[in-house]
């Protein structure tokens, strides 16, 4: 990745420029201390804070992601096996025009522990970066309705999110 070109993607834009050191931690520190195993870790990254930060229904989920910086999120389609969320937004556009391997692993576990606590079944994520169009990512959530989710001793019971 080269780092000029993430700097002037987020710098040069009003509605990215505040998310410039929220980008130069997760792009650029953390890839280099993580290494090749950015990806599984920062899976894993998401869905410990979304233990930390349990949200109701999808409601919350889409406004918690816009209040974080994440991006726009959007439930593309949804059935008792499968929840399908497109992630987009001017940071996330950004950072793939940036850098074509963007990770959105974080958000991908973050969004398999939501669907986990919201549905009570063992819930798993992906995203497939050769889905990724026009600056946005499709989040594939894969739930097992047959199989129940343990109980996570770390979760928090109650979290308020301000409207």
């Amino acid at each position: 990745m080269d780092n000029n070109n993430l700097y002037n993607k987020i710098i040069d834009n009003d509605s990215t420029r505040p998310l410039w050191g929220q980008e130069l931690l997760r792009d650029v520190l953390l890839n280099d201390l993580l290494g090749n195993d950015t990806h599984s870790i920062m899976y894993w990254a998401g869905k410990k804070i979304a233990r930390k930060f349990p949200l109701k229904d999808a409601l919350d989920t889409v406004l918690f992601f816009k209040q974080s910086g994440l991006g726009d999120l959007s439930v593309a389609s949804e059935n008792k096996h499968e929840i399908k969320w497109t992630l987009s937004g001017d940071i996330v556009a950004k950072r793939i025009e940036a850098n074509p391997d963007a990770d959105f692993m974080f958000e991908s576990g973050f969004l398999a522990q939501i669907a986990q606590q919201q549905f009570g079944v063992i819930s798993e994520a992906e995203m497939n970066p050769k889905e990724e169009k026009d600056g946005t990512v499709l989040i594939r959530v894969h739930m097992d309705p047959k199989h129940p989710a343990p109980v996570i001793e770390d979760s928090v019971k109650e979290f308020d999110l301000k409207q």
